[in-house]
């Protein structure tokens, strides 16, 4: 009905629109004939529409109104033409709401064309006639089941296969079900005999219907592997071609199952398609009046791609016709969703129920940022662990483990992921606002008490405590006795004079922010045994007092700004009962840390993984120079950041002062001839090499027979660099190139093009030289048959 409706509707109003641009009086006239025409077919479709309801006056007036509009269309002037078209609209989707109230409507499926096409090949192949399985995977609400009810239906799946079957797994489920499920859908009639069967016997009975024929079963949201173990024997493989289909929230779920592909994941929603979906949930004829689509595409982008939230906001506006209406779920669309939390929290909540019980407040704890704020990983995991959610398993690192749980969290589909590193590892994450919600109710429904992250709403301002925030704002001091208990202290967004000394007297603080103009803190910082994390912001160098050695449970020293001094610590102080020098065995992350306090350090911090050094690192021969850190066997990630000026090229360093497993590396001015770029090829793990702001000089860099053989990642910024040879030996593995504000440089090597690993080219702020070569590589590859190499490019403005 709504397509054939749809298209009647839209032909008739593009014959009116098309009056106006009538050049001659035979082609107004003819025009007027077709309108005539179109209108009595319209109307006369909707009396036929309407029989066996015409007696009621609701109807009656419809009717007549419908027929009035569809014949004084000739008068309408031009400025009241498109309100003219409105009122049709709004009329006839009234009667067919009337018309076919009772009926379930059909589920909007938008933007599954390719995902169908490739499973309905898949399920359909004939490349094996061995037994397959597939699965497609995703979050709550994203339309697994709808997608999988429309391959089941699909007429070349009914006609590929002897039989089918569908059943839906319980999160609790029960083997001897499962079986009936199935053979519900096979039997006509299952009998009291049938439902008196043992598991056994019901498995016997499937595979025997089962035998010799060419089947196939879906299993819809299935939760655990265990349920597909257990029955598993029941289906023969006779080289049919039958397969089995699961619907699942856990991507990893394809692993479980032992499927032929990996899980066919599937994605949000385009702007586009979620208006489709969108549209033909509020109206069945899915035609929106012009005057509220404006405020109806401002809901969808709000709805963020998700067809649960579509759905929701769809049923909140489904009869409505009020401008003032739409505009106010616009503007306030979360409220109005979440204000009848049974649309979506029982199917959340089966999400949140399967979850195992160490991932249950790592989940709620991201409702405690504010709706759609892109979350730090880094400061998430370190939050995690402050709050004491993240447990020892043997003897890995608790960051390790807590990055683990995100991945879960991710593959269970109740993460999205904004943004990637350059390593390939999760930078930011979010949740969908639906999640947001859903996670704000279980704190409250479970007393999971935390800190919430609140924006102040006159600075704008992101920090918890939001209390504390405007006490230090207002320039009063902390009432200690009031927040004896605290364990996060985040006001790094807060611009403060000095490094407030009450903050020491949080003794059970675990992480700890601040933005000081003076950061230094107080020898008194010591009396925070707990703390695990400190962040300082300042526009000042830093001193740092040698009572930091005293913190055994500090694994973060991060300083985001400056050239800091290390005090060294008193002779007392670095001696244990042994002899030994005390160590801050946790400590993983020293930042901006001046070379010229890091003589003693680095053997009181034996398992750092990341080291930030600012200062003069380059000697008066022109040499780089920084403490020898080949004895440091845990470091994977250094940054060398020069602040002494030196009037020619430098010269590297050689390459055993570097550890071993050094894998990210980033220069910024140290001023390096490009000739000494071969140092960083001599290192054995290097995936990521960074080089900013003068880290090398000089016009022409040719990397010669240098090879970098594991990097993955090169970024070249605001260099002076004209011309770049190389050659795709160079970096043999490299999968992206980024080359930001490199104003001289000529072009990209078109050789590196050939890389088989090389998936991107980013190209900004450059000549548009450089800009052409970097398309110019893309074309090339095209024409080699390669269509995975992405470039982005864009010229200096």
């Amino acid at each position: 009905m709504a397509d054939d409706l749809k298209l009647h509707i839209k032909q008739l109003f593009s014959l009116w629109t098309r009056k106006s641009e009538m050049s001659s009086a035979a082609e107004e006239r003819d025009n007027k004939g077709m309108v005539i025409e179109s209108s009595v077919g319209l109307m006369n479709y909707f009396r036929n529409m309407m029989v066996g309801y015409e007696s009621t006056k609701e109807v009656q007036d419809l009717l007549t109104n419908l027929e009035k509009m569809l014949y004084k269309q000739g008068w309408i002037s031009s400025g009241f033409f498109q309100l003219h078209l409105n009122n049709i609209l709004v009329t006839c989707e009234q009667l067919c709401d009337i018309r076919y109230n009772s009926n379930v409507e059909e589920e909007a499926v938008v933007g599954f064309d390719s995902e169908s096409e490739i499973l309905l090949d898949q399920l359909t192949g004939t490349s094996t006639k061995k037994l397959q399985i597939y699965t497609i995977a995703g979050m709550a609400g994203l339309g697994k089941t709808t997608l999988a009810r429309k391959l089941f239906k699909d007429p070349l799946i009914e006609y590929m296969f002897d039989i089918r079957a569908w059943t839906c797994v319980s999160q609790v489920y029960h083997k001897k079900d499962l079986l009936l499920g199935i053979l519900s859908y096979l039997m006509n009639d299952l009998t009291d005999e049938i439902h008196k069967m043992s598991d056994e016997q019901l498995g016997e009975k499937l595979y025997r219907l089962f035998k010799g024929r060419k089947y196939l079963v879906l299993f819809d949201d299935i939760w655990d592997s265990k349920a597909w173990n257990d029955i598993r024997m029941y289906f023969p493989d006779d080289r049919t071609g039958s397969r089995v289909l699961f619907t699942s929230r856990d991507i990893d779920m394809s692993l479980h199952v032992k499927a032929a592909r990996p899980a066919h994941v599937l994605r949000l929603r385009t702007q586009d398609e979620s208006w489709d979906i969108f549209v033909k949930k509020v109206y069945r004829m899915g035609i929106c009046p012009s005057h509220l689509e404006k405020y109806g595409k401002v809901i969808t982008r709000k709805c963020e791609g998700l067809p649960l939230a579509i759905v929701i906001a769809a049923g909140l506006l489904k009869n409505k016709w009020s401008l003032y209406w739409w505009r106010r779920i616009a503007e306030s669309l979360t409220s109005f969703m979440v204000s009848d939390p049974s649309q979506y929290m029982d199917t959340l909540d089966l999400s949140y129920n399967h979850l195992p019980s160490h991932l249950k407040p790592c989940f709620l704890y991201l409702g405690a940022f504010p709706e759609d704020y892109e979350i730090p990983v880094t400061k998430l995991i370190w939050l995690w662990i402050a709050h004491g959610f993240i447990h020892q398993t043997g003897s890995r690192l608790l960051e390790d483990v807590a990055e683990d749980i995100l991945m879960d969290l991710i593959k269970r589909s109740l993460v999205m992921t904004p943004t990637m590193r350059t390593d390939g590892r999760v930078k930011t994450c979010r949740i969908h606002d639906i999640l947001h919600d859903f996670c704000l109710r279980k704190e409250k429904e479970e007393n999971f008490l935390l800190n919430i992250y609140r924006y102040d709403k006159i600075s704008s301002m992101l920090f918890s405590p939001l209390e504390i925030g405007k006490v230090l704002l207002a320039g009063r001091s902390i009432l200690i006795d009031t927040y004896k208990t605290l364990k996060i202290l985040d006001i790094a967004s807060i611009p403060i004079s000095s490094f407030p000394h009450e903050a020491a007297q949080l003794i059970n603080l675990r992480y700890l922010a601040i933005q000081a103009h003076e950061g230094s803190p107080q020898p008194s910082i010591s009396n925070l045994v707990y703390l695990q994390m400190l962040i300082i912001l300042s526009r000042k160098n830093m001193l740092i007092p040698k009572s930091i050695w005293n913190m055994v449970n500090l694994r973060h020293l991060y300083i985001k700004s400056g050239e800091n001094i290390i005090e060294e610590p008193c002779g007392i102080q670095v001696k244990k009962k042994d002899g030994c020098p005390d160590l801050l065995a946790s400590m993983q992350t020293l930042s901006h840390v001046s070379p010229r306090s890091c003589r003693n350090i680095f053997s009181r911090t034996p398992n750092l993984r990341k080291l930030g050094l600012c200062g003069p690192l380059i000697s008066s021969l022109g040499d780089l120079e920084f403490p020898n850190l080949s004895s440091m066997e845990h470091l994977q990630k250094l940054k060398l950041l020069n602040t002494t000026v030196f009037p020619e090229a430098t010269r590297s360093c050689n390459p055993l002062m570097f550890p071993e497993k050094l894998k990210k590396l980033t220069l910024s001015n140290t001023g390096l001839d490009w000739e000494e770029m071969w140092t960083f090829a001599w290192l054995p793990n290097l995936e990521v090499l960074k080089l900013k702001f003068h880290a090398c000089i000089g016009e022409r860099w040719e990397t010669g027979d240098a090879e970098y053989k594991k990097l993955k990642f090169l970024k070249l910024q605001d260099l002076d660099i004209r011309e770049w040879v190389s050659s795709s030996d160079n970096f043999p593995r490299l999968q992206r190139l980024v080359v930001h504000r490199c104003l001289k440089l000529d072009g990209i090597p078109s050789a590196l093009g050939k890389i088989l690993t090389l998936d991107v080219i980013e190209v900004s702020g450059c000549s548009s030289s450089a800009h052409e070569s970097a398309m110019r590589i893309q074309k090339e590859q095209e024409m080699d048959g390669n269509s995975f190499l992405k470039v982005h490019a864009k010229p200096e403005l």
